[in-house]
């Protein structure tokens, strides 16, 4: 059973939540409740639970201050956020710490147990050796480790009745998936449920009838199979069904499945690899919109880092900046280097391009590029990234809304002078241990320092030198937790000849010395 908490400091939210949801049904438990984030961060460190299921805004600790504790030491939990808004930092924040969904309230039932389910999925896929060792090697425990509860039995009770033989055969994974625009093309919620019964349960009873195979898993979208087959025919006579069961299908319900074929096994202990390698297949056709893949036609040359990701992106926003005109063709780099970094798995390709575009938007805002009122309008753009059906509708869409959005809103005569604050904060962020006078920044971007003092002050609401002290002060601290300089290496780490004037100005912004600020906190 996975273990669960409960966090909302409303108590008729969280009695609403153990009403909600049949817990037994998705293996689960909830093992404690938790009424502010404090009481939460307690919880987690007595029962170590699998899931966490948070309102974001509580008392005491916020849910964004929880989970940086937690993943200080624990990279396993999986957090299941719950707000009332779309707040941007928010949702920023919880998808940097990893947060496994963020959810808005009125959360509906369907929603959080699809969420459920697949911080279920993420857990096993983290941890392997914890929820898949088998206590057996036998066809019985691979059911139960896969499965809730009902379905175990009622699957295994299946496969048994069937009386299929296993011994020297092979078995090979194969997983059948709705396509992504069905539930479109339907549009009734009580009909799309009825026809996807319908179609599962054709494709069970047709390996039952034909005794080739047996359903291992079901999901909300897929349908998860083991097709069994002598060992010298598994090739050619596993492709001929798979073709099969898609055009009988295809005649009856007009609907054309995804088929993920995995690889062959021979021997039940192995079961598991085959089911993943084929939902792995299946879930591909995010990012390769083919109806038919392979396992081992896979091929993927994984050669993007998370710095080219980072530097990408920095150039995008200079080259916007710069209004050079060749921001859409970085932009457009960017997301590829996304989709190498994530290929495969779509919930992390769609969380970096959220993360992403709300970067750039914070960047907007920071240099005074947009107004305030245009934040409702790109908050929209942000909520319908998940609805697109593939990597590919993904990259269109975002590409389309910020050409519009940025012509719109961002391309006009103030963009130049905004590039010069950009780019002030930028050499003050890479160079604050050097001598920064304002007599020198103004030299660095041509202009009086007169004329700069007044001009920054005006772009960024700041005084210039009380910006250049703030930067200081968060490096020095950042410094002094994390390093074991002596305080006048500090001072002259971050830009102070004079170690008197560095503790006076530390003293005034964090209320203590740096030797007493680091001891209280440790």
């Amino acid at each position: 059973m996975f273990k669960i908490i409960l966090a909302d400091d409303e108590p008729i939210i969280i009695k609403g939540l153990r009403k909600m949801i049949q817990w037994e049904a998705l293996h689960a438990q909830i093992v404690a409740e938790a009424g502010n984030g404090e009481e939460l961060l307690e919880k987690v460190r007595e029962f170590s639970p699998d899931i966490v299921i948070s309102d974001v805004a509580m008392p005491k600790m916020s849910g964004l201050d929880v989970i940086k504790k937690i993943r200080e030491n624990d990279k396993k939990t999986k957090i299941i956020f719950l707000s009332g808004y779309q707040e941007f930092e928010y949702v920023r924040t919880a998808i940097r710490y990893d947060a496994q969904e963020y959810l808005l309230k009125p959360v509906g039932k369907e929603e959080l147990e699809q969420a459920i389910l697949r911080a279920e999925q993420a857990l096993k896929a983290d941890s392997p050796i914890e929820y898949w060792q088998e206590e057996n090697n036998d066809i019985q425990s691979v059911f139960r480790k896969m499965n809730t509860d009902i379905e175990y039995k009622e699957l295994y009770e299946h496969f048994k009745d069937m009386g299929i033989q296993t011994e020297g055969m092979a078995f090979t994974g194969v997983c059948f998936s709705l396509p992504p625009g069905f539930h479109k093309e339907i549009g009734n919620q009580d009909m799309e449920e009825l026809l996807r019964f319908s179609i599962f349960k054709k494709i069970q009873e047709y390996v039952k009838k034909e005794r080739i195979g047996f359903v291992i898993k079901r999901e909300v979208n897929s349908s998860n199979l083991i097709l069994v087959s002598p060992k010298e025919k598994y090739g050619t006579m596993v492709e001929e069904e798979i073709r099969t069961i898609r055009e009988k299908i295809y005649e009856v319900y007009k609907v054309w499945l995804i088929a993920g074929l995995g690889n062959t096994v021979f021997h039940i202990k192995e079961l598991k690899y085959a089911f993943k390698t084929a939902k792995f297949c299946s879930e591909l056709h995010y990012f390769t919109q083919e109806d038919f893949i392979r396992y081992e036609d896979i091929s993927r040359d994984f050669k993007s880092s998370f710095e080219d990701y980072n530097c990408q992106y920095k150039e995008m926003v200079a080259s916007f900046f710069g209004r050079d005109g060749l921001w859409k063709e970085k932009l457009n780099k960017v997301l590829k280097i996304i989709e190498n970094l994530h290929y495969g798995n779509r919930y992390a390709a769609e969380n970096r391009c959220i993360a992403m575009a709300m970067d750039l938007y914070k960047e907007l805002e920071e240099y005074h590029i947009v107004a305030p009122e245009t934040r409702q309008e790109y908050e929209g753009f942000v909520a319908k990234m998940r609805l697109q059906p593939s990597y590919r509708d993904l990259e269109s869409f975002i590409s389309r809304f910020l050409t519009k959005f940025l012509e719109k809103n961002a391309f006009q005569d103030t963009v130049a002078e905004n590039h010069t604050i950009h780019q002030v904060k930028e050499y003050i962020r890479e160079h604050y241990s050097e001598d920064l006078s304002l007599g020198k920044m103004a030299e660095i971007v041509y202009m009086n320092p007169y004329y700069f003092s007044s001009f920054f002050k005006k772009e960024t609401g700041q005084n210039y030198k009380n910006y250049l002290v703030e930067v200081r002060m968060k490096e020095a601290v950042k410094l002094l937790m994390e390093t074991d300089m002596k305080t006048y290496e500090l001072a002259k780490a971050v830009g102070y000849n004079d170690v008197r004037s560095f503790t006076e100005k530390f003293r005034e912004y964090f209320g203590d010395s740096p030797s007493g600020y680091k001891k209280a906190r440790k």
